[in-house]
């Protein structure tokens, strides 16, 4: 019986000549020692029987083990090191070519043909008109217009200057129906300027005209 006391009063004594106290938590496996809040031993926490850490006086916030004081060790998060893809360098797209205005000038001629005797367009003479007409479309800016009336040797030369002068007049008079603002010069020569024989019924032809030379102009961008 005496020596039961003895024993539990020696385990009392060693406990307060270290000056700990048992704390309640209780942890498994061995704690490695840091600084003087914890009983030492061999580099290890000294823990109790039921496995609770022994404390110093010396504990403080700086120095508790966290496995001890039933505190969780919160996961280090390592920050994964953020590879920045190489920006591609945009290059800026090139300036369209400024349009440079440039004035485009033309001469039209055209011959159109009457039959004996007639200062009425015949159907190749209308052809003709239509197509310098159609020629003419994407010109706006007219600065000369010339007409000039022919005939071919038959009759006098009274009659076919006049007969030539009365041909151009009709051609002037449907070109003004298109540009009422043109100005034109109207001439008539007579037999004087054949364009072909006057011996064969086709040269003759060809010398019934009136011929038309017009100078168009238009502004095109390059």
């Amino acid at each position: 019986m005496s020596i039961r006391t003895a024993l539990t009063l020696g385990a009392c004594l060693t406990a307060a000549s270290f000056g700990v106290s048992a704390h309640s938590v209780s942890v498994d496996g061995d704690v490695e020692a840091v600084g003087s809040g914890y009983i030492n031993v061999g580099g290890s926490v000294l823990k109790t029987g039921r496995g609770e850490c022994f404390e110093t006086n010396d504990l403080n916030d700086d120095n508790i083990i966290n496995k001890c004081a039933g505190i969780e060790e919160e996961e280090e998060v390592v920050a994964e090191a953020v590879v920045e893809e190489p920006v591609e360098e945009v290059q800026a797209a090139p300036e369209p070519p400024k349009a440079v205005a440039t004035i485009d000038t033309r001469e039209f001629s055209e011959k159109t043909l009457f039959d004996t005797n007639s200062a009425t367009l015949n159907a190749e003479g209308e052809a003709a008109m239509n197509s310098l007409f159609g020629a003419l479309g994407e010109y706006k800016g007219i600065t000369g217009i010339n007409v000039t009336g022919h005939t071919d040797s038959r009759g006098s030369e009274t009659y076919n200057q006049a007969l030539s002068e009365q041909r151009a007049a009709t051609v002037a008079a449907l070109i003004s129906q298109q540009y009422p603002d043109a100005s034109m010069q109207i001439s008539g020569a007579g037999e004087s300027r054949p364009a072909a024989s006057n011996f064969t019924p086709e040269g003759r032809q060809q010398n019934r005209r009136v011929e038309v030379e017009i100078t168009a102009t238009r502004m095109t961008f390059n």
